[in-house]
């Protein structure tokens, strides 16, 4: 395609070569809607794809009262053969016989779609808006559902675990990150080990603290801040993430990481080494 734009632009032709670009487009957007991932019934400008029957006005195919039907490859190679012409050479004949090439095989594209939508309505288990609707309120409806089940899991995390914060004094990033912790605490009611790395904690929120540099050196914790999730009744700790992490992100993490601990999953944790003092 680029060399026969690159042709008709030395020819030129401006109103050709707006021709062309529009003709890109337009096979450009095709393209796109399938990398996209669309449902195929709401593709109809891919409609050469379909199987399609040679015409019987030119002849094509024909062999004696036999018709056979395209290949897919075929009817890409027909609709690519036909488009050429009708761009490069625009005459009446040659821009009704790619329409009615195109108007044909839409034709079949939508017959599949109808197919396909009472194929999909009859099989549950092949579509996905049934777990997850497409429509607001369905969505709506889903998403109050998944974060009834994500508190959940994090008020049962809370009865049986808590978090160890990993922060030093005078990190900006630990700053923010407290209040995010503090939040979390003050609505789920999980505890919050707060572990200094510098001997110093987090006014106002944290201002108790236990030293915990040489068990951020054990369990690997070289930036902060870092936040865990420590079992007592497994010994297990297992990391939520490292690096600012905002309220809702935290419990994303906590419902995953939870969901594990609570039912026996392969989650792997490390065992927690005792913690020295609180700091004062």
């Amino acid at each position: 395609m680029p060399g026969r734009v690159a042709r008709l632009r030395r020819g030129g032709g401006t109103v050709r070569a707006v021709l062309v670009a529009l003709a890109a487009a337009f096979f450009a957007l095709s393209l796109e809607s399938a990398a996209l991932g669309e449902p195929y019934f709401d593709q109809k400008e891919r409609g050469w794809f379909w199987y399609e029957p040679f015409s019987a006005r030119t002849g094509e195919g024909r062999s004696g009262t036999s018709e056979r039907q395209l290949t897919v490859k075929e009817i890409r190679e027909r609709g690519e053969r036909l488009f050429e012409a009708a761009l490069l050479s625009p005459t009446r004949e040659n821009v009704r016989a790619y329409m009615e090439h195109q108007k044909r095989v839409l034709e079949r594209s939508e017959e599949f779609a109808r197919v396909w939508k009472r194929v999909l309505w009859e099989s549950p288990a092949l579509d996905s808006t049934v777990d997850n609707p497409v429509s607001a309120a369905g969505a709506e409806i889903s998403r109050n559902l998944r974060k009834t089940a994500r508190d959940g899991v994090i008020e049962k995390i809370s009865r049986v675990g808590k978090l160890v914060f990993f922060f030093r004094s005078d990190c900006p990033f630990c700053r923010g990150q407290a209040e995010a912790v503090k939040t979390l605490e003050r609505r789920h009611g999980i505890g919050v080990l707060a572990a200094s790395l510098d001997g110093r904690g987090l006014h106002p929120l944290y201002p108790h603290f236990v030293n915990g540099a040489a068990q951020a050196a054990r369990l690997g914790v070289e930036r902060v801040p870092t936040l865990f999730l420590f079992v007592p009744s497994q010994r297990k700790i297992v990391r939520i993430g490292t690096g600012y992490l905002t309220l809702g992100e935290i419990r994303r993490r906590l419902h995953v990481v939870g969901e594990e601990v609570l039912g026996g999953g392969r989650e792997e944790g490390k065992e927690l080494f005792l913690l020295s003092r609180e700091g004062k």
